[in-house]
């Protein structure tokens, strides 16, 4: 996967924020690269009406 210069400082930066620790370049690109990869691999978007049907349950238990 390609980053751009700014998106690889950014997740640095991120990373930096909140794990303490500061990565390499190399390690940010195959840190951020493992992210998208599992993110690619569980995300499934919801429709219109899955939405709504969570939300109306959501408000039956008024935990939203």
């Amino acid at each position: 996967m390609k980053f751009t210069k700014q998106e690889l400082n950014n997740f640095i930066e991120l990373y930096k924020q909140e794990f303490g620790d500061e990565l390499s370049k190399a390690e940010a690109l195959e840190q951020a690269t493992a992210l998208i990869s599992l993110v690619k691999l569980t995300y499934i978007p919801m429709t219109n009406k899955e939405l709504e049907k969570s939300l109306e349950a959501c408000k039956k238990i008024q935990s939203c």
